[in-house]
């Protein structure tokens, strides 16, 4: 037996001197994120890069003010609403804004700011008083806020979770503005793949929300506020990474939160979200360095592949033209399409398959008409996504196919019967 053991443990490490791993060496490339919850996306497709419990809703805290500035921004796009607009503040309000063990900047009764001042404010100092400030400008109340907040969320294709306030404060720490009928301790919630989804639609949709979240202080009306994301303080942290927001949050019930948004060497951005890190006080790095481990891990160990329009895809087999004077066409890719995958995998190792068995095309065929969805693989891993259209590469005929003459279909139907 003991003879036995010896060989076995020869054998391993012979086998580790070839580089030969085992699956449960390659599980650990993947990092250890401490966390209850993480996810890290491509910004531009939604391609889940990892992920660690992404799907359970928890409480966000003030990353719930990115659904309140994507909101605010929506409003003016709509022309709703303007940068320049003023907000009163209410008495309520006011008395919020100098809560002591809230995260604010001073507002006075009776007084306006601007929506561009309190929209910095949300985002750079966590002001809370300032978040709800903007909901009441945008829906009157914080009842009808919070609905227009889970009706947005609806819209965007989050499903689980819920939203209270504009802040993400729990109830009862709203104080007058708190909702009736609501527990006290109600708090906003959301899954790490649903925060990830707000922070790509943000993104995208109002691309210019980074010159504000990549700020790490400012001033309100005077006073100095002093930001809380830490990566962007101390660039050491996640090294060789460029970070420009987004947003932190934090309460007894959240832990430590951070949603990341990253580059490296200003292209293929990504999105991170840690959920639930340790929390032993206001200068806690913990969540930064989960974040720039998840960041580094990503940009280090797989790499995005550039898939140009008009490519045809490894396993995608021609589309059927019966009518046509090709009675096939080949399926290329419509649009250029950037996929990541694992460090060593080629794009020759890409490939896809039919969503649903595309049904045959009819003659005449225009060159780039649609023939089917295909859902890729890179090696034996398929592709994951947080939105279900991300997963679907729309592939179109590569070139024109003029009908047959009848006599030409007369004589395939003819063969056909034999």
């Amino acid at each position: 037996m003991k003879q036995r053991l010896q060989l076995l443990i020869a054998l391993m490490g012979f086998f580790c001197v070839l580089g030969v791993t085992t699956n449960a060496g390659a599980r650990s490339q993947q990092p250890t994120i401490y966390a209850k919850s993480a996810i890290a996306i491509d910004a531009d497709s939604g391609q889940i890069l990892y992920q660690k419990n992404a799907n359970k809703p928890m409480a966000i805290a003030s990353i719930s003010k990115l659904m309140t500035v994507y909101i605010v921004h929506q409003q003016i796009a709509q022309k709703k609403l303007a940068w320049s607009d003023k907000v009163k503040i209410t008495p309520a309000l006011a008395k919020l804004s100098t809560a002591a063990e809230l995260t604010n900047v001073p507002l006075k009764s009776g007084h306006s700011y601007s929506v561009r001042q309190l929209v910095n404010a949300t985002l750079v100092a966590s002001a809370n008083a300032a978040a709800l400030a903007l909901g009441q400008k945008v829906a009157g109340t914080p009842t009808k806020f919070a609905a227009m907040m889970n009706r947005t969320a609806r819209k965007l294709g989050i499903t689980d979770g819920h939203f209270y306030n504009a802040s993400g404060l729990t109830n009862k720490l709203t104080g007058q503005l708190a909702l009736k009928n609501v527990s006290r301790n109600a708090e906003n919630l959301l899954s790490a793949s649903d925060v990830a989804l707000l922070a790509k639609h943000l993104l995208q949709d109002f691309p210019r929300v980074t010159q504000i979240t990549d700020q790490s202080s400012g001033t309100f009306y005077g006073t100095q506020m002093t930001g809380h994301n830490q990566l962007l303080a101390d660039k050491s942290i996640a090294k060789g990474v460029k970070v420009d927001g987004l947003k932190t949050g934090t309460s007894d019930k959240a832990g430590a939160c951070f949603v990341g948004s990253a580059t490296q060497s200003g292209k293929h951005r990504i999105i991170t979200v840690v959920l639930g890190a340790r929390n032993k006080g206001a200068s806690d790095p913990a969540r930064f360095i989960q974040t720039a481990k998840l960041m580094r891990s990503v940009y280090t160990t797989q790499h995005p592949i550039k898939l140009k329009a008009n490519t045809a895809i490894k396993g995608v087999g021609k589309a059927k033209v019966p009518d046509g004077k090709q009675e096939t066409v080949l399926p290329v890719t419509k649009s250029t399409h950037w996929v990541w995958v694992k460090n060593g995998v080629s794009q020759t190792k890409v490939h896809g398959r039919y969503v649903k068995k595309p049904t045959d095309v009819q003659a005449p065929v225009k060159k780039s008409a649609k023939v089917g969805l295909v859902q890729l693989s890179a090696g034996n891993n398929r592709l994951q996504y947080i939105e279900k259209s991300g997963a679907q590469i729309v592939m179109v005929a590569n070139k024109s196919i003029k009908k047959a003459n009848p006599f030409v279909l007369l004589w395939r139907a003819i063969l056909r019967l034999f």
